[in-house]
């Protein structure tokens, strides 16, 4: 068995509860915590209470996997790499991450502007994001390698943005 599965089993989180020290935990995060904060509140695009949700559940995370702070210069590193993940997270799907400011265009713009980009960007953005075709099938109904298609889309997602930067 290999050393994940191991760490999925009851012995392994009664292992790591019984790990856990958290005035241990609150010592090596306590001189991160404004560090943590305002990048919190940047990825926030400054909302506070956004901010403070991102750090309840950046130091949350990080509660679950004190191995992670054996070294006290990884502290920082890790809560802002969780802290970026808890936004990317949010911005996925519904989760217990909190929920962020949206960045992204409303639908009718996208449909609009799909509409100035060339047919064959046009179709593949439409196939593989509206239609869910991953990209081995557009690669295989092409008769390309996939490669081929990640650079297609590549160029079409960039035509795009040109688009949608225009009409701002």
């Amino acid at each position: 068995m290999g050393r994940h599965a191991a760490d999925r089993s009851g012995v392994g989180e009664e292992r790591n509860a019984q790990a856990f020290d958290r005035p241990a935990f609150e010592r090596l995060v306590e001189p991160h915590r404004a560090a943590l904060r305002a990048y919190a509140l940047r990825l926030a695009e400054g909302d506070e209470a956004v901010a403070d949700s991102i750090v309840e559940e950046t130091l949350h995370r990080a509660a679950q996997e004190p191995e992670q702070f054996r070294r006290p210069s990884a502290v920082r590193p890790w809560l802002v790499l969780t802290a970026r993940n808890v936004v990317r997270d949010a911005s996925a799907g519904p989760s217990r991450s909190p929920r962020l400011p949206s960045t992204r265009q409303p639908a009718t713009t996208i449909v609009a502007a799909l509409q100035h980009l060339p047919a064959v960007h046009r179709e593949l953005v439409v196939e593989l994001f509206y239609e869910g075709v991953s990209l081995e099938e557009a690669a295989a109904a092409r008769s390309v390698p996939v490669e081929t298609i990640r650079f297609r889309l590549y160029f079409a997602m960039r035509a795009l943005h040109a688009v949608l930067a225009d009409r701002r």
